[in-house]
């Protein structure tokens, strides 16, 4: 790690003289001339002083969920109905679990754990299934490894570099388990200055999501031949990649938001200003390719993060929430005009979800308790994981909607959908608690942290419940938004090494 660290101290003073650094500086000296803002909304701020949801908590997404599932009017079989009660309730209890206190194993005991793992990582290999009862029993092993006196870095480096290349071979159900327990104790036990540098050059970091969002923005439209929202051509004609990376233009606004409300270089007003501004770019940029997504995540993004740094009233969050959910009815309108749909609008949003929660309980009954496809519609994210599996390369929504009879198009399945095909109940009740716990936690740490150190965990807690949000009627299947909750929880393992909690 010493050596990783003068390679970095090396790349921080080359990136200072940088172009992008020296555009970084002037972008927000071009900010700093942006005018106040000119009006502010505060009639029912008394009455709102103590609103619980407010707050945003995490326990706004078990709400979230009730009231979604209260929408369909189809009944969902038994194991759908378990699947729903489970892991609603499950993702509570995860919200108030604690980050637990563990006590290191003895030296003694490496080599024998090893040992173990050697041994079953080794049948394992001569047995390959879909995440195999050998690959289940080898994790045991090495999470006490992870908890051992002895630091292990060299064995999960070792461990890390081996599965990249059985990864690589196509074995992904066998290497990624691996892969995402090596990576976690690196970052858990990862004390250099990389984060630290972002803490303290965020305004590096607003720049380059911004730029890199804008500019694959411009290119994916040019691709595209047209305006996504008026042409259906032109949405079927948008590079996946490229539209992809222009995501990140409303995650720099979101973050930026969180850093002018945090900074003590601009003024409230100014800050007001600057955040409606950007949340008002992104939302025309989102509208106009087309997806729902983006728009109701620039939306829930802002608010979220608006609130947690003061810059919203009270009765502008209200405001701001009615304009989401107008902004969803608009947009619902403006698809189903163009796609020719007959439906009134309570029934278009009606039968759309009634249409989740069918495939939701189709997949809870395939899955069963232990799980059908084994990790595969998650791995299925990202297209050269989808091309090692055998078959047909499926995105994860279309995917599921082969299992479930559709041959032509892709189908939402709700939070709880690709959980139940991929893990069974089982996996979805462990699943959903340990996202109640990595939000909760999350939440603690943008809520405890002070000063400017608190710009990244509100930004990414604001995107993360988002998309959690978001991803009750989608799933969290998108592979943006699984980098983002990576990321999320690869900073939430620094802080617990740095012991700000």
């Amino acid at each position: 790690m010493k050596a990783l660290d003068e390679i970095f101290l090396f790349l921080e003073k080359e990136f200072s003289s940088s172009i992008i650094n020296r555009s970084s500086i002037k972008f927000f000296s071009i900010l700093n001339n942006f005018p106040d803002s000119f009006f502010e909304i505060d009639t029912f701020d008394n009455y709102l002083k103590n609103s619980f949801f407010l707050k945003f908590s995490p326990l706004v997404v078990v709400v979230s969920i009730i009231l979604f599932f209260s929408f369909s009017d189809h009944p969902l079989s038994i194991i759908g109905t378990l699947t729903f009660i489970l892991g609603t309730t499950s993702f509570y209890i995860g919200t108030l679990v604690e980050i637990p206190k563990v006590r290191k194993i003895n030296k003694k005991y490496f080599m024998p754990l090893v040992g173990i793992f050697s041994i079953l990582f080794i049948l394992s290999l001569v047995k390959i299934e879909s995440f195999g009862v050998y690959v289940k029993l080898s994790l045991i092993p090495i999470i006490l490894i992870g908890l051992n006196e002895r630091q292990s870095k060299d064995f999960f480096v070792s461990l890390l570099m081996i599965n990249i290349v059985i990864l690589v071979k196509g074995y992904w159900a066998l290497s990624f388990p691996f892969i995402f327990f090596s990576l976690a104790y690196l970052f858990l036990t990862y004390n250099g200055r990389f984060i630290k540098y972002l803490e303290d050059n965020t305004y590096n970091l607003v720049f380059l999501l911004l730029s890199l969002g804008f500019i694959f923005y411009i290119l994916d439209i040019a691709i595209a031949g047209g305006i996504p929202l008026f042409e259906v051509q032109a949405r079927n004609s948008l590079d996946p990649l490229f539209t992809a990376v222009s995501h990140l233009f409303p995650m720099g606004s979101i973050l930026l938001i969180s850093y002018v409300g945090l900074v003590n270089k601009y003024s409230y007003k100014k800050a007001r200003f600057i955040s409606i501004f950007f949340t008002i770019v992104s939302l025309i940029l989102m509208a106009f390719l087309g997806y729902r997504t983006q728009v109701i995540f620039v939306l829930l993004g802002a608010l979220i993060c608006g609130s947690m740094v003061g810059i919203w009233k009270k009765s502008e969050l209200i405001l701001l929430g009615a304009v989401s959910i107008g902004s969803l009815f608009v947009l619902t309108i403006a698809r189903d005009t163009i796609l020719g749909v007959n439906l009134s609008l309570i029934e278009s949003l009606k039968t759309r979800i009634s249409l989740t929660t069918d495939v939701m309980d189709i997949l809870a009954n395939m899955g069963g308790v232990f799980g059908l496809t084994n990790g595969a519609v998650h791995i299925a994210t990202h297209p050269f994981l989808a091309r090692l599996m055998p078959g047909v390369a499926y995105s994860p929504r279309r995917m599921m909607a082969v299992l479930v009879g559709e041959k032509s198009i892709s189908v939402t399945s709700s939070i709880f959908g690709p959980l139940s095909i991929d893990f069974g109940l089982i996996g979805a009740i462990i699943s959903m608690a340990f996202l109640g716990f990595f939000l909760s936690n999350l939440y603690k740490i943008a809520d405890k942290t002070k000063g400017e150190r608190k710009i990244i965990p509100v930004g990414l807690y604001s995107m993360v419940l988002s998309y959690t949000i978001i991803g009750i009627e989608t799933g969290i299947v998108d592979l943006e938004v699984l980098l983002l909750f990576i990321i999320s929880l690869a900073y939430i393992l620094f802080i617990i090494n740095r012991k700000i909690i």
